[in-house]
């Protein structure tokens, strides 16, 4: 979305509201800098500004701000793998912090207006317009070998600071950039106490309190930010796989190289070693337990898909997974209330989503293949239950 910026309208606009020529000539300059960095991104000058534009009360952001409230739904998931296949451990689980409302709101403008003005790096392949899963594995067809690594709580890995940098680069002030970070970010919770105990003279808390706030997983400009504040790993990693003959992707956490060479086991260990250094230069961790190494003559599944053939396939045991699903769902003496509490799943809505999830998954890969699980479960008599049956119909 393209945001103009007239340096007159501006000018008479100031000067009509009574503002001093140095403080004018400073948003003049501020506006330069920011154009200059990319002439779509909009024009903000001051916390109070992004109110505005994002249509939301100034006072409530300059709260969030000076950290005086915690405006986050927080709940507990069960993780799940891409293809959610059966799994080999125990279910693990992720924090959600979801903004309210009005903080929602920012933070969606702040992605929409400023952090999708240009693409992340050609690695990155989640989250950035026009790239997708099937395209990061599409990047690893026909490989010989294959290394994945998984970075150890991603979101919660980049730190305010790192999000303060981010808006930096874009052109933003010290001050507003600091603000929006304090935004876009959320301090942890095993530090976090009761706000009215942190407030300093005349109910204000000052702006340096710590512990450092990171990325919430959950708000919608997390994971642009996430994107943009790791981009110059993502720079020394491709660095690091082209001089060793290695092709690099990342999709969010999950870090992948390959190779359609010969190589040794030792070479793979050897990019392992140098690509845990860099996570650690950048302030991240590897899931040690996650990285694998694949060698010629075992399958090669990436992001849930096969990529050792010329083009990323879907496995047959996700197939079987869905087809399964959708085989109990249809069938008459099962149907979706069985089937539901076979699979341990605590409501039909809830399987019905997880469902169509998968299908979603299957059609980045396979459309046609999609298509006929599509019609399947359109075919699905999803009223188990009366409580599903009522929720369904206001779904």
């Amino acid at each position: 979305m393209a945001h103009p910026w007239d340096p007159q309208t501006f000018i008479a606009g100031a000067r009509l509201a009574g503002r001093s020529e140095v403080t004018i000539q400073a948003g003049q300059a501020a506006a330069i800098a920011i154009k200059r960095t990319h002439p779509d991104l909009p024009v903000i000058l001051t916390l109070n500004h992004l109110a505005h534009l994002a249509d939301v009360n100034a006072d409530f952001l300059q709260e969030v701000a000076h950290r005086k409230i915690d405006p986050y739904r927080v709940f507990r998931v069960k993780k799940r793998g891409v293809a959610n296949l059966v799994p080999a451990q125990p279910r693990r689980y992720r924090t959600i912090c979801v903004p309210e409302p009005r903080l929602m709101r920012v933070q969606r403008w702040i992605a929409q207006n400023i952090l999708q003005v240009t693409p992340s790096h050609m690695a990155s392949f989640a989250f950035t317009k026009n790239r997708d899963l099937k395209g990061a594995a599409e990047m690893h067809v026909n490989a010989k070998w294959v290394v994945k690594m998984d970075v150890r709580q991603f979101f919660e890995s980049i730190s305010e600071a790192a999000v303060y940098r981010v808006f930096r680069t874009f052109g933003y002030g010290a001050l507003l950039s600091f603000q929006m970070a304090r935004v876009c970010t959320r301090r942890p919770d095993h530090h976090r106490r009761d706000a009215r105990a942190l407030l300093g003279r005349g109910g204000q808390r000052p702006y340096r309190s710590h512990p450092m706030g990171h990325l919430p997983q959950g708000a919608p400009s997390s994971p642009m930010l996430a994107n943009r504040a790791v981009e110059a790993l993502d720079c020394r990693l491709e660095r690091l796989a082209i001089r060793a003959g290695w092709t690099y992707t990342r999709y969010a956490d999950d870090l992948a190289f390959s190779r359609t060479t010969d190589a040794t086991r030792g070479d793979a260990m050897k990019l392992v070693k140098l690509a845990e250094l860099s996570l650690q230069m950048h302030g991240l961790v590897v899931h040690r337990q996650k990285t694998s190494i694949l060698s010629p003559g075992s399958r090669k599944i990436l992001l849930g898909m096969l990529v050792d053939t010329g083009k990323p396939k879907l496995t047959k045991a996700f197939r079987n997974n869905i087809e399964t699903h959708l085989y109990a769902l249809t069938h008459k003496k099962i149907g979706a209330e069985k089937h539901r509490t076979k699979r341990g799943f605590s409501s039909v809505i809830g399987m019905r989503r997880h469902i169509l999830g998968l299908i979603a998954y299957a059609h980045q890969v396979d459309e046609d293949y999609a298509a006929t699980l599509y019609a399947k479960a359109n075919s699905v008599d999803w009223t188990g239950d009366r409580a599903s049956a009522d929720a369904l119909g206001r779904a």
